[in-house]
């Protein structure tokens, strides 16, 4: 907590917390951005479960997505930070807000171990009838993690 009492005493740290726009303008980007990065990251799962989008390939649903996703997925980890430097002692000491930031390093391992698992069979979903249990098991876990993530951090508010 030393740590997050220094930051909190910053100018950077005060400033974002008192200025009348930063803090409201920043909660608007990390929303915004849980949205874009959410809603692409979920297309991407129901795809790959075959809950979704079927008569498209499951190669060009998560290919178009990804500009898109990694570019929201930034501004939320900046915004994000920058909401976290605001008020650092008030979010040190949130459990939610740590549980959710274990539930983000889940999912991110979630992501890479699919990634350099199960993803690198990728064209040969385009043209099986299903995609392999074992891609729609981590499509399954990740749209749980990113569900529940959104929950966690939604709970920051109330802890």
């Amino acid at each position: 907590m030393g740590f997050c009492q220094w930051l909190g005493e910053t100018a950077f740290s005060k400033h974002l917390r008192e200025a009348p726009y930063d803090f409201p303008i920043l909660i608007i980007i990390h929303i915004v951005t849980i949205a874009l990065f959410g809603g692409m990251v979920a297309m991407g799962n129901l795809r790959v479960l075959g809950w979704a989008m079927r008569s498209m390939p499951v190669s060009q649903v998560i290919g178009q997505f990804r500009p898109w996703k990694w570019t929201a997925f930034g501004l939320l980890l900046v915004s994000g930070g920058l909401l976290a430097a605001s008020d650092p002692v008030e979010y040190g000491g949130n459990v939610m807000f740590w549980i959710s930031n274990l539930l983000l390093l889940i999912a991110g391992l979630n992501a890479m171990l699919f990634h350099f698992g199960a993803y690198q069979n990728l064209a040969a979903w385009d043209t099986a009838a299903e995609v392999p249990v074992g891609a729609r098991r981590w499509a399954g876990i990740s749209l749980a993690l990113w569900i529940t993530l959104i929950f966690a951090g939604r709970a920051i508010a109330f802890f």
